[in-house]
């Protein structure tokens, strides 16, 4: 299981990116809740991993490729691995 301090840090990543946990899910094809739990640290480890890995992506995205991203997130698209 993920220390709270440690799933925190991914919360607040996200934040900074300008997503929402809901974009989060949509774009990552999973529940709201996962990423919740995910974030709060109570999730697998393997669920950690591919989010944390998923966020490092993201970040290394243009900000313009970003936006489109989440956008087409927004309206129930998947993330593109671009």
């Amino acid at each position: 299981m993920n220390t709270p301090k440690h799933s925190a840090d991914l919360a607040n990543r996200r934040r900074r990116l300008g997503a929402s946990r809901e974009t989060m899910a949509a774009g990552l094809g999973l529940p709201v809740d996962t990423v919740k739990a995910i974030e709060d640290g109570v999730a697998s480890e393997q669920e950690h991993d591919r989010y944390n890995t998923w966020l490092g992506q993201i970040e290394g995205w243009p900000a313009d490729v970003r936006a489109q991203q989440f956008q087409a997130a927004g309206k129930g698209g998947r993330f593109d691995t671009k």
